[in-house]
């Protein structure tokens, strides 16, 4: 009965002892790259989400894509941008309340794409 009523207790203080914490990710930021573009209209370029927690590690979620100015730069939920005007249009990538941004500029001749580079960096 001793042997019976140890191995209980035995059994019970391992089970009481079990880690039960749940580790959660909490997003942070989402950071789209790349940042800025300038493209030819017709001209396309894939973007990419990098998600951060609050711990600063990478975290792997589905982001849902948007345009500002959908006449100017297009966005497929798989992160693809089309130049479809001439303009700006700021692209965001969300998930709940936490977005990035990035910025394209449409352009449409390549001398203009240069001259806007070399003056929205200085």
């Amino acid at each position: 009965m001793n042997r019976i009523f140890l191995l209980i207790v035995t059994i019970l203080l391992f089970w009481s002892c079990e880690d039960k914490t749940k580790v959660t990710q909490e997003l942070d930021a989402i950071v789209i790259s790349p940042a800025s573009s300038i493209l030819q209209t017709g001209k396309t370029i894939q973007l990419s989400a990098l998600l951060i927690d609050k711990s600063n590690s990478a975290m792997d979620l589905p982001v849902t894509w948007t345009t500002t100015n959908d006449q100017i730069a297009t966005i497929t939920k798989e992160g693809m941008v089309t130049a479809v005007g001439l303009g700006q249009a700021n692209i965001y990538a969300t998930i709940d309340n936490v977005q990035g941004m990035s910025e394209i500029l449409v352009s449409d001749s390549r001398r203009r794409v240069l001259s806007e580079m070399f003056t929205s960096s200085t």
